[in-house]
């Protein structure tokens, strides 16, 4: 016979394991087309886990874990790596120079498969950078204004 507290740890385990299965459900439901999860989508999704009783943290790494299975982008991770890159360009002169720039938007197309546009990780690449408010390094001998072109 089973002790009560070892039974209630085994359904636990179920319900986690069905909770899991259900977020799969909604990745899949989210980014059938793109294979890639927006901010949104991934608000939509944790919120879901919380509502049926998954912790933030388990919620955001089995949506981690599921996306790398199914080979989904996280537009969350991509904008990780692209702030990461850009803090350590910016930390070394305290610019952002144009070179700097396009390797970053070059390793957010990687990383996102081809999911995202050359032109979309440039422009997310902006963005990040105006978000943290770092500066750019602009001039005529050195491209002109090529940040604010894009």
């Amino acid at each position: 016979m089973r002790s009560p507290s070892s039974h209630k740890s085994e359904d636990l385990t179920v319900d986690i394991e069905e909770l899991k299965r259900r977020l799969i459900e909604e990745v899949k439901l989210r980014a059938y087309d793109d294979r890639y999860i927006d901010r949104a989508e991934e608000k939509e999704i944790l919120k879901t886990a919380i509502e049926h009783g998954l912790s933030l943290e388990v919620a955001r790494s089995a949506l981690m874990q599921v996306c790398e299975r199914l080979d989904y982008t996280m537009e969350s991770i991509l904008d990780q790596k692209a702030k990461e890159m850009l803090d350590q360009f910016a930390s070394n002169d305290g610019h952002i120079d144009k070179k700097e720039f396009d390797d970053t938007a070059a390793v957010l197309y990687k990383v996102s498969k081809g999911r995202l546009s050359e032109s979309r990780c440039r422009k997310k690449t902006k963005e990040i950078i105006q978000a943290n408010e770092w500066k750019v390094r602009e001039g005529f001998m050195k491209g002109g204004s090529w940040f604010s072109e894009i």
